[in-house]
């Protein structure tokens, strides 16, 4: 299955009250997430590991906020609302 992880861009802390706000979600990378006996993979990643999995990687700041999409679940990184 297809997994996305999208870098989610600050909040323009602007009010909505009729029309939304255009916003720009960053794709930062994106895998399949299935099992790969080849390479010793048996099952698919759990959500806890998929979270590792993408805190490891090159791209990822603790100071910014992730939205990973996937078949199974989404899920946001380090994400609080304002």
């Amino acid at each position: 299955m297809l997994v996305r992880v999208l870098e989610i861009p600050p909040c323009s802390g602007n009010f909505h009250h009729v029309e939304g706000e255009p916003t720009i979600f960053m794709e930062v990378d994106w895998f399949r997430n299935e099992a790969q006996p080849a390479i010793g993979m048996g099952e698919p990643f759990s959500q806890e590991e998929l979270e590792d999995f993408v805190r490891s990687k090159k791209y990822f700041n603790e100071s910014k906020a992730y939205l990973v999409l996937a078949q199974t679940g989404t899920f946001t990184i380090n994400y609080s609302a304002p």
